[in-house]
């Protein structure tokens, strides 16, 4: 028999709900959780489990973040770059708008997907302690090629017997979701076929080591969101002069605010909270959700919609779609999950617990 064998699998898109509501490997998985899901971006819940760090702590949380001091050469390459049509991040969407062109820097890293030891230093992820105990591994991101594949190589390992530990991102669903909350048979469709080759998995993991596990884990959920809300209007209003008295970035589900001056700090904040269907975040909350960021790069006021709705326009996306995640991460819709195959002790409650959920069962596998 094979030494310890673990796999880990990351579903970005299907929270608790959705898994619970298709019976997601609930034959195989019967230790199920739900937890609270990381406020922010998708990536910002994948480094999050990755290395047990909060935003405020990994950096990474929403598409923009403010950078006061930038050179004419640095705004003139961000122009260039702009001009030729560059986008990234979310779906391949950010574009940095002309008017936060010289002070915003866009937060969607392609190294995010990477997965490769050393690639989120100084921080250590749970890559690093794999390499470090020279595990045989497989380390699979999101944008290495079909997650069947992906899946079904990990099978083919454990056949051979030459893996100890495997970790594979999976975010064809988050897309899925986005557009088609409400689709039962698509989504349906989707997690059989993942079921199925899991399920392979488990099998095969359970005839080569008598210490087999098999977890998956979920960073967020997804929330029908139709209704729309229009916060930059209401603050353009104001009659604020942008850049000089103020600064702003408008994401689908959040509004961040740098202020100029203590005038146009009270004139906005007074506006902001007048309006229906959002809220300001305090900084207990900013605490409590791990976006506390002391030099204040993701906004000095953040502002959080409730779930339902988006703000549009927006910074991110300019055709919005039928589904959207990033609300309050308590809220059911916003759950994500925890699945395995063997107990977890103790259960995990929010997605910075799945890194210590890694760890723990590394910890049990002999050095390589």
């Amino acid at each position: 028999m094979t030494d310890s064998v673990h796999v880990f699998i990351y579903l970005t898109g299907p929270g608790w709900y959705i898994l619970k509501e298709h019976g997601f490997l609930e034959k195989h998985c019967r230790h199920q959780f739900p937890v609270r899901s990381q406020l922010g971006c998708s990536h910002a819940a994948l480094l999050t489990a990755l290395t047990g760090k909060t935003p405020d702590e990994h950096g990474h949380f929403s598409s923009y973040y403010f950078q006061d001091k930038v050179t004419l050469r640095e705004t003139v390459r961000r122009l260039y770059r702009k001009l030729l049509g560059e986008k990234s991040g979310y779906f391949g969407t950010y574009s940095i708008p002309m008017r936060n062109l010289k002070y915003f820097i866009s937060s969607g890293h392609p190294y995010v997907h990477d997965l490769s030891p050393g690639c989120f230093a100084p921080l250590t992820s749970i890559i690093d302690m794999v390499q470090e105990k020279n595990l045989a591994h497989s380390i699979v991101g999101a944008q290495t090629g079909s997650p069947v594949q992906a899946l079904k190589n990990v099978r083919n390992q454990l056949q051979d017997r030459s893996l100890n530990f495997a970790f594979i991102e999976i975010n064809e669903m988050d897309e899925l979701l986005h557009s088609t909350p409400h689709d039962f048979y698509k989504i349906d469709k989707k997690l059989r076929n993942y079921e199925h080759h899991i399920e392979k998995i488990i099998s095969v993991g359970r005839e080569v080591s008598s210490d087999f596990n098999l977890t998956v884990f979920s960073g967020h959920g997804m929330t029908f969101a139709p209704q729309r809300i229009n916060i930059r209007k209401k603050i353009e209003a104001l009659g604020m002069n942008y850049g000089l008295d103020y600064h702003a970035v408008y994401d689908p589900t959040m509004a961040f605010f740098w202020f100029k001056s203590k005038f146009a700090r009270s004139i906005i904040l007074d506006r902001l909270q007048e309006l229906r269907h959002c809220k300001i975040l305090s900084e207990n909350e900013k605490k409590e959700y791990g976006i506390d960021f002391p030099d204040r790069r993701y906004g000095e006021t953040m502002v959080l919609v409730e779930p339902g709705f988006q703000i549009c326009p927006n910074d991110v996306l300019s055709c919005l779609p039928a589904g959207m995640h990033g609300y309050a991460p308590d809220h059911p819709d916003s759950l994500g999950a925890c699945l395995s195959t063997r107990p977890i002790y103790p259960g995990p409650t929010q997605v910075k617990d799945f890194f210590n959920i890694m760890t723990n069962f590394v910890s049990g596998c002999k050095q390589g």
